[in-house]
This record gives structure tokens, sequence and C-alpha cells, in this order.
């Protein structure tokens, strides 16, 4: 099973960080129109060759060499998938979940809000993504309590510095240009999730597998005093 520890976004926040991906970056489409648009000119580029040339096998030979050599189109993550990682898994064991469960059942943080206000590109993985300028504290903390406790169950996982961000545009090069303005969106986190990867013909999906609360370290007349309800 290929997991990750993350953060999800209620319908609202998808919805609202979608519209100002539409808005801010126009040109960047949904991963099956921009597979119609490949296909359609390839089509197009096909029946040029075949008018000019009278035959198939250089049409087929000159297409295949378009198809392989033609740099990936970028194209907008659906809004389904937007979700922040805590903690990246990889591929685990049945032993190995089972010891990550108990781990996170003990885990204790609190709930927080984040808001995402800037934007970047990230050569290596080539993606462009939605980040808080300013990490709560508490976001950093919640990174590094998952962290520790996949490596108590036994989970390798990467001792990089950590940088929260929101994937939203896959395949995004230099060349990309960026978005015409910054987003400004918050976002509520009372809730951290056991995440899979799963492949599928139409793509990538990131079903939850489990859950578990944030909750606030204080007492209930506390809450009461500061109108705290959860």
């Amino acid at each position: 099973m290929r997991c990750f520890i993350g953060l999800d976004l209620s319908a609202s926040e998808k919805l609202a960080l979608d519209s100002w991906r539409q808005q801010s970056m126009p040109e960047v489409l949904p991963r099956h129109m921009t597979k119609s648009m490949v296909r359609s000119n390839d089509a197009g580029t096909d029946t040029g060759i075949r008018n000019k040339n009278k035959g198939k096998t250089q049409s087929k030979k000159t297409k295949n060499s378009i198809n392989n050599n033609e740099p990936g189109v970028p194209y907008a993550v659906p809004a389904a998938n937007y979700h922040m990682t805590l903690c990246f898994l990889g591929d685990i064991d049945h032993r190995q979940h089972e010891a990550l469960m108990a781990e996170l059942d003990a885990l204790t943080a609190e709930p927080f809000t984040l808001t995402l206000d800037e934007t970047g590109i990230w050569n290596g993985p080539k993606i462009l993504f939605s980040a808080p300028s300013s990490p709560p504290n508490e976001l950093m903390n919640l990174a590094k309590l998952t962290r520790k406790s996949a490596r108590s169950a036994g989970i390798e996982v990467e001792g990089k510095e950590y940088k929260p961000h929101i994937t939203m545009v896959r395949k995004a090069t230099s060349t990309l240009p960026l978005p015409l303005f910054a987003p400004s969106i918050d976002v509520q986190a009372s809730a951290f999730h056991l995440f899979e990867s799963v492949s599928t013909p139409q793509g990538v999906t990131y079903p939850i597998r489990d859950s578990w609360s944030l909750e606030h370290n204080i007492s209930i007349r506390e809450k009461l005093r500061r109108g705290i309800t959860d």
C-alpha cells in the first residue's frame, strides 16, 4: 500500500482554490483536455504529412517522433486531489501499517488555520504549488510528530526540511507563466489523515483510509472563554 499522512481540504476550500487557479492561470487546463488537444494536434500533423508525401510509413514514423520528443504539457491537478502532505511514507506492509496506526492513535496536536498566499515552481518534480508564506507552528509541529511516528513504526522517511505546499499544476517548468495574482485562501485544519495513492486509468486518486482529530489541549472553561466549540 502506497501511502502518505496529510491534511485534507474542505469542499469549499477546494472550490475556492480551484477557482483561483482557473482565474490566475487560464492557460493551464485539466489533464483530459490537454490529452485531447495533443491527440488533435497529432491527427492534424499526421493528415498533413499523408497528403504531402502520399505514404503511410513516413507518416507513422514522423508521428511517433513527435510524440516521443514533445515535452510534457502542464496540466491542472483536479480539485478533488488537493491535499497537503505532512509525511510521505511510500510503500508500507501490513506490519508497518498496524504499528503506524498505534503510533498515530497516541499522537496529540492542536487544530490550526493556515493561509495559502504564495506560489512557486519546483523544477525537480516539475510542479507549481500554492503554500503558506508563514506556516503556523502547529503545522510544523504536526509534520514533525507524524514523521517521528512513522520512524517509530519502522518506516523510513526523508529527513530533508519540511516545506508545506499543495500541488496545483504538474509537468510545470520555468517556462510556465506564473499565476497572474497570488491566492489568499484560509484553510482550517481540524484533523489529519492517512491517504492511499491509487492509480486508475483515469489518473491517480487519494482515498482517505483513516483519520485523527486535532484537539485543543486546554480546559473546558478556557475553551468557553475563548469561544471554542470543538
